[in-house]
């Protein structure tokens, strides 16, 4: 029997937490029995990353986020790679992916990364998004959930079949953390002595460096060889500059970088204050390092990161509770130490192996459920 042809579509105008999901599902599944291909929706790296692992990808892009223009073509061009299955990431995605799909008489699946009420930089923005997602959930055959906590989101909007699959993490070999840690601060001209506040993530309303920033400058009164250490870019880049400027605190905003996860051992401790998160996939990566956390209470991440056992997790937004549990665990090393081991037996639970064969096992359900009915 020839394998399935599963084609994804995401927008990939950046390479975030969802465009590294499916770069490793994609890597990860059975050629034997499913052949992936790429769509993206926006001109950037994404598709030519992918195709350096020879995953076959185009770019169709959308000009506006209900330009339905590219529909057309993306009919044609899935008809002629006889596609099986269409797999949708984000909303764009879902518009165009979900219409092609009941066109071409295909079954359709999505996968839920986060929250698309505080994935817009307006209100008005997310509303549309929401709207548009309503209409097109019926012509879903199925849905994922990277967390317990968006499946009820996306229930309450009428989503059904829902199935949670968690994020996937590959082991991470720190080969020589205390080299890598002075390398990095070298670098980057951070001091050997400094201490190190540190976040990975874009550069979005949604993941609350605002609230990272003055609670940085709190604590930076209470431990003067503070620096804030920020990995990431985005739309907010140059408000969260402005920010760190005004707030008088040693600083280093590096930008994108394709192996973020190596700054980890520069890091004396990650905070996460996302306002919201659909799992948080770095948190695993963190723990790999060693590194003790902070984050917020929200979303997926309590899925993650058990409150007090693997980290110390915040409400949301609270400036001072950030600066509390921060200066607890620089205050304590022993409580950090115990967080940190408790981690590192913690992550691999959350395996790569189990999220690929666990999504092919979906794939397989709505495929025998097509093809039988034929």
């Amino acid at each position: 029997m020839k394998p399935y042809k599963i084609l994804h579509i995401i927008g990939g105008g950046e390479i975030g937490g969802a465009e590294q999901h499916v770069l490793t599902l994609l890597n990860g599944l059975d050629r034997s029995r499913f052949t992936p291909h790429l769509l993206c929706l926006t001109h950037g790296p994404f598709a030519a990353l992918a195709r350096e692992s020879d995953i076959p990808s185009r770019t169709l892009p959308m000009h506006f986020p209900i330009d339905l223009s590219p529909l057309p073509n993306l009919i044609r061009w899935a008809r002629k790679k006889e596609i099986n299955l269409i797999h949708t990431h984000g909303s764009r995605a879902n518009l165009l992916g979900r219409l092609s799909a009941k066109w071409l008489g295909i079954p359709s699946l999505t996968t839920v990364h986060s929250s698309l009420a505080h994935d817009y930089l307006s209100a008005w923005s997310a509303h549309i998004a929401l709207r548009i997602d309503r209409l097109t959930l019926p012509l879903t055959s199925g849905i994922i959930t990277v967390s317990e906590y968006l499946a009820k989101e996306v229930a309450a909007r009428g989503g059904r079949n829902l199935e949670t699959i968690y994020n996937g993490q590959a082991p991470i070999v720190f080969a020589n953390p205390s080299a890598s840690r002075q390398q990095f601060r070298l670098q980057w001209g951070i001091p050997a002595d400094a201490l190190v506040l540190g976040t990975i993530g874009r550069l979005h309303p949604t993941k609350g460096h605002t609230t990272l920033i003055k609670a940085a400058a709190h604590l930076h009164l209470q431990f003067p060889t503070l620096h804030l250490l920020i990995i990431g870019d985005g739309p907010q880049r140059s408000d969260l500059e402005l920010e760190l400027k005004q707030s008088g605190i040693p600083y280093t905003l590096t930008g994108y970088l394709p192996r973020a996860y190596e700054t980890l051992p520069a890091m004396d401790l990650f905070v996460l204050p996302s306002v919201s998160e659909g799992m948080g996939l770095v948190l695993l990566e963190a723990m790999q390092a060693g590194v003790p956390i902070v984050a917020s209470a929200v979303g997926g991440i309590p899925e993650v990161v058990r409150a007090g056992k693997d980290g110390l997790l915040v409400p949301p937004g609270d400036v001072a509770a950030f600066s509390t549990a921060c200066s607890k665990l620089i205050n304590n090393p022993d409580l950090a130490k115990s967080l940190v081991l408790s981690g590192l037996s913690r992550w691999p639970r959350f395996s790569i192996d189990s999220m690929v064969r666990e999504t092919e096992q979906v794939y397989t359900r709505l495929l025998d459920k097509k093809y039988l009915a034929c």
